[in-house]
């Protein structure tokens, strides 16, 4: 019996620790590292990991949380190539926005419309060839064009908001002058139940700070 004692009380504590990390919890993590995800590596230096992590954990993008509009296509011009996508939208008066979506260096597909859009092959429709963007416009061109969109009176106010950060293309250096990323992901628990993650990234001086991670799971319904 006293040699029973030290093993159940072994299975008990294993038990235990277990049940800690069943359905939904958050944690923060400050030291060490999760996913291969390290505390005090720069911003480049997620970033690669981050390219690592995530076809294990089956995410593509990163959320720059902060990522503010751009007013001018001049300062889009350098950006461009480390994104998958552009919005160009005017929220003055009717809502309306243009969705470019970029495969390798050249344009895909370009979507318009205020709530539903739909795929068109030239925007602005109306503007000459030479101004207006079609698809297969090479995405290095792209700020050429768009200074040239912004001359035409109706265009005049149109703003401009890059995609979420793809992994599968080069470290944007401008993203050092943002300290909150954010990812998610999710993996099937058992047939009747999904987990899904949310995770936030903080850097301080240049540094990861903290991780924030948020696990909620979920029922199937078939």
């Amino acid at each position: 019996m006293k040699k029973l004692l030290p093993i159940v009380l072994l299975l008990f504590f294993i038990s235990s620790c277990k049940k800690d990390k069943q359905g939904d919890y958050s944690e923060t993590i400050t030291t060490g590292e999760k996913w291969g995800i390290k505390i005090g590596s720069s911003h480049a230096e997620v970033f690669a990991q981050l390219k690592n992590a995530g076809p294990t954990l089956d995410f593509q993008n990163v959320a720059i949380v902060g990522h503010k509009p751009y007013s001018s296509p001049a300062s889009l011009e350098q950006l461009l190539p480390y994104y998958y996508a552009l919005t160009i939208y005017n929220d003055t008066g009717t809502l309306d926005r243009v969705v470019l979506l970029f495969t390798g260096d050249k344009v895909q597909q370009i979507a318009t419309g205020g709530g539903l859009t739909v795929n068109v092959t030239k925007w602005p429709e109306s503007a000459a060839d030479d101004t207006a963007i079609k698809t297969d416009d090479p995405v290095s061109g792209l700020a050429a064009k768009l200074a040239k969109i912004r001359q035409l009176p109706a265009y005049a106010t149109y703003g401009f908001v890059l995609s979420d950060k793809p992994l599968n293309k080069p470290f944007d250096p401008d993203l050092v002058n943002y300290n909150d990323w954010q990812f998610a992901f999710s993996d099937f628990v058992s047939a009747s139940v999904t987990g899904s993650s949310t995770v936030k990234l903080h850097f301080n001086a240049g540094k990861l700070e903290r991780i924030d991670h948020d696990y909620r799971e979920g029922q199937i319904f078939n």
